[in-house]
């Protein structure tokens, strides 16, 4: 089988993630680096001995037979322009979360990729952590009975990592929710088993250079009558924490520990699942290999990618929802962003 091109438009620091990713697999090549400091890109051509281009134009790199994935990790407010130019150009994309930071841009981008039936998957990267994987696997067969509860929290200090001080900006990273906390509403959803019908959020700002509040919290309504909770928190002096809440009628599951009689038939306490965690916001303990890995599947065996644009667009109607909520002190009907739906 030939292998799969791929070229990378952005090499900031979590394209260095993907470069090991496409490595890694044997059914692909990384045959381009884009960035607009060609320095960026030699860095990692030569740290990882690819023979590859580096090219300073991603519509020159595009425009090149071989390359049949793209991966889109330039700042957030600037995904759309490329999304879209890659679906014209007939490339498969991998989008770095958050795809955009409008419901404009993110239709902008749909269109694009509906219309020239191109794959996608948005790198909510946590979907291959070994606890959420395994969790996901426990709510299939009813190991929990009938969920009536999810929680979910992204808690990091991010504006205080020396790397990251863009992620302070509210032109480029839009909100809290939409910088990083769109990670714990993915995950929120995709437990839930259901769409999300309305929210309701407050939010705070504390004395830090961030120009968006960096806390917010988020009550969420789901079809099925569970109900959601999220907090994203920036502002807390804290070790990065990624909280997960599984409430139900036959058992719960408290970040890594489960109680479930169902499943452990005389249980009488918490028990600890020993796998990899989600404890760290550092982009290197990310499993962007099985990203990478599922998305070659899914492009070699014709496949839907989960979670693809499509998906990701009902998790962008939440924080949307949410930010309204939290400015306007009101609820807010998912159903108001109804172009994402």
């Amino acid at each position: 089988m030939d292998k799969l091109g791929a070229a990378i438009i952005g090499c900031g620091w979590v394209a260095e993630e993907y470069v090991k990713a496409f490595q890694k697999d044997e059914r692909s090549e990384i045959r381009a680096l884009v960035s607009r400091n060609p320095a960026n890109a030699e860095r990692y051509r030569d740290r990882y001995h690819l023979k590859c281009a580096i090219e300073t134009d991603a519509d020159k790199m595009l425009r090149r037979d071989d390359v049949d994935v793209v991966v889109v990790c330039t700042p957030h407010n600037v995904h759309t322009p490329y999304v879209v130019a890659a679906a014209d150009a007939g490339k498969h994309i991998i989008i770095e979360k958050p795809p955009a930071l409008t419901p404009q841009d993110i239709r902008k981008q749909r269109q694009a990729v509906r219309k020239n039936k191109v794959k996608t998957v948005v790198s909510f990267v946590l979907h291959w952590n070994p606890l959420l994987m395994t969790i996901d696997r426990l709510i299939e067969p009813g190991v929990f009975g009938d969920i009536f509860m999810v929680e979910v929290d992204y808690l990091h200090r991010i504006w205080m990592t020396t790397d990251l001080k863009w992620y302070g900006s509210r032109e480029i990273s839009g909100t809290a929710l939409l910088t990083a906390g769109i990670h714990a509403v993915d995950a929120l959803r995709w437990f839930a088993r259901s769409e999300a019908e309305e929210v309701f959020a407050y939010q705070v700002k504390t004395e830090n250079p961030i120009e968006y509040p960096g806390t917010i919290s988020v009550n969420v309504k789901f079809k099925d009558g569970k109900i959601g909770r999220t907090t994203t928190s920036f502002d807390a002096k804290m070790p990065y924490r990624f909280n997960i809440g599984i409430y139900g009628t036959e058992g719960t599951l408290r970040n890594n520990e489960i109680f479930a009689p169902k499943l452990f038939p005389g249980q009488s306490d918490f028990a600890k699942i020993p796998c990899v965690l989600p404890d760290s916001g550092d982009v290197t303990h990310h499993p962007f290999a099985g990203e990478v890995s599922h998305f070659l599947d899914c492009i070699i065996n014709d496949k839907r990618p989960f979670p693809d644009l499509e998906d990701a667009a009902r998790t962008h109607a939440v924080c949307f929802a949410a930010d309204l909520s939290a400015e306007s002190g009101r609820p807010v009907a998912i159903s108001e962003f109804g172009e994402l739906l």
